[in-house]
């Protein structure tokens, strides 16, 4: 970081973790329905390798759509086909027109993914009530789902309100971690063993500066693409 210094990241990031804070303090953590726990989970998974305007932009589309709202037994082939019907064509995203850089993938992905949980669960509402605990929660979505990793999972957890103690370990983390001297940029959190290990550090410090770990990442996240937007002026 050219422009602001490793103290200055620190402090940034401590009084947004304190704000964060405050908002969460005054707002309800209710859990959202089905049709929202699903626009969530498809954008966690659509953001990965792609800008978060985008793959809210693209969720949004998905859930516009309707072929994620089928109470019946979905089947795989046809829901495949109809997300990428949905994918493919340019979204609107902040007046310009912008293709979705992995329609067939994520479109596997997500139509996967709620194939599975159909047939395990019925509801993503009940398979977080099965699974009440958000660790194992994310152990068991992890293992099972298609496109999503411990980074997309404790997302959904966190974004969902289910946990605020669970790290989003994305390049905003690693980066910061670098640049504060607390740990490598590129570590190794491709496994849930090797994320919970880098997690564990990261609690640490979060409380430290008096937060949960997952206010700690979002207030990182907020501060470093900021600075991001500083260094390119």
């Amino acid at each position: 970081m050219s422009e602001i210094s490793p103290k200055g990241l620190e402090i940034a990031v401590s009084s947004i973790a304190t704000e964060i804070n405050s908002q969460l303090l005054k707002a309800q953590k209710t859990r959202p329905e089905e049709f929202g726990l699903w626009a969530e989970l498809s954008c966690c998974v659509l953001s990965s390798q792609v800008p978060y305007d985008l793959a809210k932009a693209a969720s949004q589309r998905i859930m516009d759509s309707g072929v994620l709202s089928s109470d019946s037994s979905p089947n795989l082939q046809c829901l495949r086909s109809q997300l990428l019907s949905v994918l493919s064509p340019p979204i609107a995203v902040g007046g310009v027109f912008r293709r979705y850089r992995f329609p067939a993938r994520r479109a596997h992905q997500i139509a996967s993914t709620f194939c599975v949980v159909h047939h395990e669960f019925g509801s993503l509402n009940e398979l977080l009530n099965r699974y009440p605990d958000a660790r194992s929660a994310r152990v068991w979505m992890v293992k099972n789902m298609q496109g999503v990793g411990p980074k997309q999972a404790s997302m959904f957890l966190r974004n969902i309100a289910v946990s605020y103690d669970l790290a989003v370990i994305d390049r905003h983390v690693c980066r910061y971690i670098h640049v504060i001297g607390f740990g490598n940029a590129e570590p190794d959190v491709a496994t849930i063993r090797n994320y919970e290990k880098r997690e564990a550090q990261l609690r640490i410090y979060a409380a430290n500066i008096g937060c949960s770990l997952g206010v700690l990442d979002w207030a990182i996240w907020i501060v470093m693409r900021a600075a991001s937007r500083i260094e390119q002026q």
